[in-house]
């Protein structure tokens, strides 16, 4: 375990407060920083929204220099409607970049060419908080049935994630069913996915005690597949202030290569009086947080955690956890009508093999509430259980 002072150095990237006279229209505040690599020009750009008025925001490019300072700052989207968050990735086919923002409810996808004009947009779906949408792209053996991204976004206490076909065309693009991914922490909002070399998965914000955002990750292994479930935990980030919110949390290494998490401060509070001037309420800056350890070790946070309830379908065909070598792992168990109550638990040394049913398997039986121990366990973790269990994963590490 860490720390604060072992944490890593934090430090400001925009501050609103310094921009009311150059670029008014951030005078109220930034947020949703994602960094995009491009590989046509070996160049950065930090894609963000920005705002006078928190319930007007909009989106904005710069290019990012060695020094990791700021150039070029110009809109690409304005409002109205508001443009309440913004993702970006890199795409060559397009010789250009893929947007995904969410406005007011519905979950927009952009496509820009090199120069930022829009070429095409699509509404992808309805009834989105204001979290935006993590994406990533997929590789492999394209056909027009395999699909070539996936999407992550926020639903209360679960983070849903789909895939898509033919992210690269808007005509024939497709969403895939809604899956769930991480089920821990009520509300979760801001959201950013990753891909590292032996990790997936996502940083969210999140609003447990309203008392303050906090931010958290999620995250599997190397082996992603619809059926695969995150282990989850609070991130550490190093700053502490009576006033201090951190959302909006995106990980990057930009040009210097040094790993970084992209996150807002900002000042969100409930006062006794009618609010008018919302460019005060929600005032977000900008920071950057370079930790001195690897955030994707498990190791770092003691536990990591997941809620599973069984409905039809995870009792049919449940989710597959990587519990990354965890020293024990702990299952809560409870029912919403039955007392006595059937678990089994297989254990597989990969995914593949748990896909396959090269697994070790143990039932019990057991009389609920309860919990079931489990040291030493294998790699891969698959629980089944009856329609109305619900069971509280914690792995210790």
């Amino acid at each position: 375990m860490y720390t604060e002072a072992t944490l890593g150095r934090v430090y400001p990237l925009i501050i609103p407060a310094l921009f009311k006279e150059r670029i008014p229209d951030l005078a109220g505040g930034v947020g949703t920083p994602r960094m995009v690599y491009d590989p046509e020009t070996g160049g950065w750009k930090l894609f963000f929204t920005g705002w006078r008025n928190a319930r007007l925001r909009e989106v904005f490019v710069a290019d990012v220099d060695k020094d990791f300072s700021l150039e070029n700052i110009k809109k690409v989207v304005s409002s109205p409607p508001t443009r309440d968050a913004v993702n970006a990735i890199y795409n060559p086919w397009l010789d250009g970049f893929i947007l995904l923002t969410t406005e007011g409810g519905p979950l927009w996808i952009r496509h820009l060419d090199r120069r930022l004009r829009e070429k095409a947009s699509k509404k992808l779906t309805e009834g989105m908080q204001d979290s935006g949408a993590g994406i990533l792209t997929l590789m492999g053996s394209y056909t027009e049935n395999n699909p070539n991204a996936v999407i992550f976004y926020p639903r209360r206490n679960r983070i849903i994630w789909r895939f898509i076909n033919r992210v690269d065309n808007l005509t024939e693009l497709t969403l895939q069913q809604e899956l769930t991914f991480s089920m821990w922490e009520e509300p979760n909002d801001v959201i950013d996915a990753f891909r590292v070399n032996d990790k997936f998965g996502v940083l969210v914000e999140y609003f447990t005690d309203r008392q303050n955002w906090r931010s958290r990750i999620a995250m599997s292994g190397d082996y992603l597949h619809p059926k695969v479930r995150a282990l989850s935990a609070p991130l550490p980030v190093p700053f502490t202030d009576g006033y201090s919110n951190f959302g909006h949390p995106s990980f990057t290494t930009g040009p210097d290569g040094r790993p970084k998490v992209l996150f807002s401060f900002f000042m969100s509070h409930a006062p006794p009086f009618p609010i008018t001037d919302y460019s005060k309420q929600w005032r977000h800056e900008i920071w950057v947080w370079e930790p001195s350890f690897n955030i994707f070790d498990p190791r770092v946070y003691g536990r990591m955690y997941d809620i599973l309830e069984f409905d039809q379908e995870n009792t049919k065909s449940p989710p597959i956890y990587d519990v990354f070598n965890a020293k024990r792992l702990i299952l809560k168990i409870r029912h919403s009508v039955k007392r006595n109550i059937a678990v089994k638990i297989q254990e597989a040394v990969t995914i593949k093999d748990c896909l396959e049913g090269n697994v070790v398997e143990e039932e019990h039986k057991v009389t609920v509430p309860c919990k079931i121990t489990i040291n030493n366990p294998l790699r891969i973790l698959r629980v089944y259980s009856e329609i109305g269990a619900k069971i509280w994963l914690i792995a210790e590490f």
